[in-house]
């Protein structure tokens, strides 16, 4: 099979390259999918460059191998299953959790963040992948392969921000930034919960894009840099009740200056996306964070029970993912270069097979 590969990573340079691998075969709970597309996100990107920090292990527990198979998302067809597998069968449509673990319940650090596709384990941009059954998820028939690609993390994050963890209620206002992959989720997804949705990003084009699948109200944050303020006087003073921020710390302040009281903001920005500002130095809205009862919540992305919550939710809402380009197998490197522009919409899809 083909796949890319990342080598020795050092000083951030980028060592991805083609390779030929022996065909998979799986082993007892596993299954050998075809792979036939991928995603490219932020998180993807900081793995590659070396800028992603490894999770901090236990003495028993392995480190990440110096080369592997990077991508988080997967979406293929089953072609063998290894013993005891009953979940799927051969011919099957599917797609992969990120944490093959973290199955149902509450999410637990020790025992489900050391096996991770795309950084632990390998991941999706190759021809084949070999991943446990227990991780994999069936894709919609109104779906293609492409399509799917991007639902694991850009569509179950914000569903689980939105849902399981801010409990948005119909009518509430929720605030999402960028027009990345995850926030253009975020807003479709809010839309469908009854939401108003008030969205930023970085120019009047993706304003409009952005009302184009649903947002009520977007804001150019590079027309309006006290972005924060606009939010207010499109409430009517009153601020958001759920934010989706999807930027990281330098963005942090600025979403606590959005909120209503009693407002849930749902931090899911880890590392700084393209073009995003360094953290401030500190934080001077401590009091609005007290004084208007204000939640901060960081998570991960969702178990497979919320992920098969979302297919069935996302069947009935008929959302469909906004894919803003395809790359083939061939056009990796093209797809990472393009990414780094910011200029895109959505989510970078690679076709593999």
């Amino acid at each position: 099979m083909r796949a890319w590969r990342l080598g020795d990573r050092r000083n951030g340079a980028m060592t991805l390259h083609q390779v030929e691998l022996p065909d998979l075969a799986p082993g007892p709970g596993e299954v050998v999918l075809k792979v036939r597309a991928t995603g490219l996100g932020a998180r993807d990107l900081s793995i590659m460059k070396s800028a992603w920090p490894p999770a901090e292990r236990k003495p028993w527990q392995n480190p990440p191998p110096p080369e592997r198979i990077p991508l988080q998302d997967g979406a293929g067809e089953v072609i063998a299953v290894g013993e005891g597998v009953t979940r799927v069968k051969p011919g099957d449509r599917v797609m992969a959790t990120h944490y093959p673990r973290f199955v149902d319940g509450a999410w637990d650090f020790d025992t489900m963040a050391h096996a991770d596709f795309g950084d632990v384990l390998d991941g999706f941009l190759a021809e084949q992948a070999r991943v446990p059954a227990e991780a994999l998820v069936r894709i919609p028939e109104c779906l293609s392969f492409e399509e799917a690609a991007p639902l694991q993390s850009s569509g179950l994050t914000p569903w689980r921000a939105l849902t399981v963890e801010a409990g948005t209620q119909p009518g509430e206002t929720v605030l999402t930034l960028g027009s990345g992959n995850v926030s253009v989720f975020g807003v479709q997804i809010a839309k469908s919960l009854g939401a108003r949705v008030i969205a930023t990003t970085s120019s009047d084009d993706k304003c409009a894009r952005l009302r184009g699948i649903g947002a009520d109200e977007a804001i150019n944050y590079r027309t309006h840099p006290e972005w924060d303020r606009e939010v207010m006087r499109l409430t009517g003073g009153r601020g958001a009740d759920v934010v989706l921020n999807t930027i990281g710390y330098a963005t942090l302040e600025r979403c606590l200056l959005s909120c209503a009281s009693n407002a849930r903001v749902m931090h899911i920005g880890a590392r700084p996306v393209v073009g995003a500002a360094a953290a401030p130095a500190s934080f001077t809205q401590l009091p609005n964070l007290i004084a208007k009862c204000i939640s901060i919540k960081g998570f991960t992305v969702g178990s497979r029970r919320m992920f098969e919550d979302f297919v069935r939710a996302l069947e009935v809402c008929r959302i469909r993912p906004v894919i803003d380009r395809v790359f083939g197998f061939d056009e990796v490197l093209e797809a990472i270069r393009y990414y780094e522009t910011g200029a895109k919409f959505g989510k970078i899809v690679i076709k593999v097979t």
